[in-house]
């Protein structure tokens, strides 16, 4: 029998590019996990609302019974805060269940992924038989679509388009006038456009907040996917849902896998709508911190792309180590960071960071500048 080695990585899933295997790298550096610093995942730095600890506690009573197959009081909830009706909601566990279930059920001749984007839409395509191509915005422009862009999108004559706002990995906002551009053409040429909000939330202005759920009252292929698990910090008990027309709901509905939903994800889903305050304070912080955090890494050299929400995307110089390095030098000091190379569209000098408090910057760059020092040729990180 070969000696038990805890460090060895005998994960199912290594292959996965994507943030937040925390528990991997406990394993790996073989110390508890209270020490590693995630920053690779971009999660709410102020944690989980307060009374979450409470409601979860009341809610193991319940763990007894099945979850409510039909999630209708957390429906009820979240259609009644974008002004919409339970029937126009699709709860899932977060928002990959969903594209997953969005992937086998949209059977279409060609899929256009606006990039760079979410890899999971890419895998869930694939794993379901689906074709589909990329059209990739530009670095210079921040990776958000262009009105130029959507000329060569209605070029490649797509069944379905899929587009990220905020955009991923960079953290900018697309113009509401090309949304709706691209709403309104895709009406024109009965496409679907499948909106991924995941991090909307994170935004400061209302108005973007508010603007896709306020158009699918006028078209009826548009389908926003929300998370929850990011704003309310519940990576742990994965929690997100889609808006759609009523019938594609409807049809949406008996696809999922039952019980996709558990009965405290439920419970802290109802229990975090209902934070306005937690809210606001998270808006006004993340974009402190965020500002902070961005003069720290410029005054490191790297090129940072103005964002709307709680990750910043980097430029690495590329006379120097790329992100891949820099994120392994600093993982091994027990700070995770995320390389973006694997993002289409990117390249492999782009670094994302997720926004953090104070002393986690201080954590962060005490590892980062000499990982920045790192050379392809005799490098070491000591």
């Amino acid at each position: 029998m070969s000696e038990f080695n805890p460090a060895a990585d005998d994960s199912l899933t290594s292959g996965s590019s994507h943030g937040g295997n925390i528990w991997g790298a406990a394993r790996r550096l073989q110390v508890p996990l209270g020490d590693i610093l995630d920053l690779s995942a971009s999660l709410n730095p102020l944690g989980p609302p307060p009374g979450l600890a409470e409601v979860l506690q009341e809610a193991i009573g319940q763990l007894c019974h099945y979850p409510d197959r039909d999630t209708l009081d957390l429906r009820r909830a979240i259609a009644a805060s974008h002004q919409l009706q339970p029937g126009n909601v699709l709860a899932g566990n977060g928002s990959t269940s969903l594209i997953r279930l969005l992937a086998r059920a949209m059977d279409l001749k060609c899929i256009v992924i606006m990039a760079p984007a979410f890899g999971e839409f890419a895998r869930s395509f694939a794993i379901a038989g689906r074709h589909f191509h990329y059209l990739i915005a530009k670095d210079s422009r921040t990776f958000s679509p262009t009105r130029e862009d959507l000329d060569k999108l209605w070029a490649m004559e797509p069944g379905l388009v899929v587009l990220t706002n905020p955009q991923t990995p960079s953290g900018a906002m697309a113009e509401p006038e090309v949304i709706k551009a691209l709403l309104a053409r895709a009406n024109l040429e009965r496409t679907w456009v499948i909106l991924d909000e995941a991090f909307i939330d994170f935004c400061p202005d209302q108005a973007p907040r508010d603007l896709a759920p306020a158009l699918l009252k006028q078209y009826s292929r548009l389908i926003v996917l929300r998370s929850m698990t990011k704003f309310f910090c519940l990576a742990g008990l994965r929690l997100g849902y889609l808006l759609a027309d009523e019938h594609l709901v409807t049809e949406l509905a008996p696809l999922a896998e039952p019980w996709c939903v558990n009965t405290l994800a439920q419970a802290a889903g109802l229990h975090c709508l209902k934070q306005s305050d937690y809210a606001a304070r998270t808006l006004e912080t993340v974009v402190k911190w965020r500002e902070q955090l961005a003069a720290s890494l410029a005054g490191l050299g790297l090129k940072v792309i103005p964002s709307k929400v709680n990750y910043l995307l980097c430029r690495l110089p590329e006379d120097g180590p790329n992100a891949e390095m820099v994120a392994a030098a600093c993982a091994e000091k027990g700070v995770l960071v995320r390389a973006c190379a694997d993002f289409v569209g990117c390249t492999p000098w782009h670094l994302r960071v997720a926004v953090c408090t104070p002393e986690d910057q201080e954590r962060l760059l005490a590892v980062l500048k000499p990982a920045l020092k790192i050379w392809l040729f005799g490098g070491s990180y000591k």
